[in-house]
């Protein structure tokens, strides 16, 4: 028997094991995330680029223009959205709300890419929820980790209401 074909597929393991790019924790593990979105003085939103594999013919284009910059390793159109106060009220109240946040679960949506980043500070760290209108999940990414959940029904039908009169850059589908 060859030994060098067991120890080399022990090793792409233990490599693709540590490739997972964020944990899938309970809604517990994001208390202090979004309990900072209550407290935060400035909230602002970003709107994402058209999906890379979902919308091939616009994607290039849009990742060539020069106001764009990521969060989180997303490409998002720049500058950031300011909501007015209503609207800042709402999404902070549903992004805080643990009841807006299901276990995630492995869907075949095409790979998540946010349509929306939510953005806060709690002191110095910069926290984004990074929200997939396709997959209907959210990522909570902040300097240290990357939390991803689903989202509820209720949540993500509020979340598209809240975000999509938003939309002004990016092409494809209207508002």
């Amino acid at each position: 028997m060859n030994l060098a074909r067991p120890a080399l597929l022990a090793a792409v393991s233990t490599a693709l094991a540590g490739a997972h790019p964020h944990e899938e924790p309970p809604v517990e593990a994001s208390q202090e995330e979004r309990a900072a979105i209550t407290g935060s003085k400035v909230l602002t939103v970003s709107e994402g680029l058209p999906h890379p594999a979902k919308e091939p013919h616009l994607y290039p284009a849009e990742e060539k223009r020069r106001d764009t910059r990521k969060l989180a390793d997303f490409p998002f159109y720049k500058p950031d959205l300011k909501p007015d106060a209503g609207r800042v009220d709402r999404l902070r109240k549903l992004l805080a709300d643990p009841g807006s946040y299901l276990e995630w679960k492995q869907k075949r949506c095409g790979g998540f890419h946010p349509d929306w980043s939510v953005n806060w500070r709690a002191g110095r760290k910069e926290i984004h929820a990074l929200i997939c209108f396709g997959c209907q999940d959210i990522i909570i990414a902040g300097p240290d980790q990357q939390l991803r959940y689903g989202l509820s029904p209720a949540a993500f039908k509020q979340l598209q209401s809240e975000l999509i009169p938003l939309r002004s850059k990016r092409p494809g589908n209207a508002k």
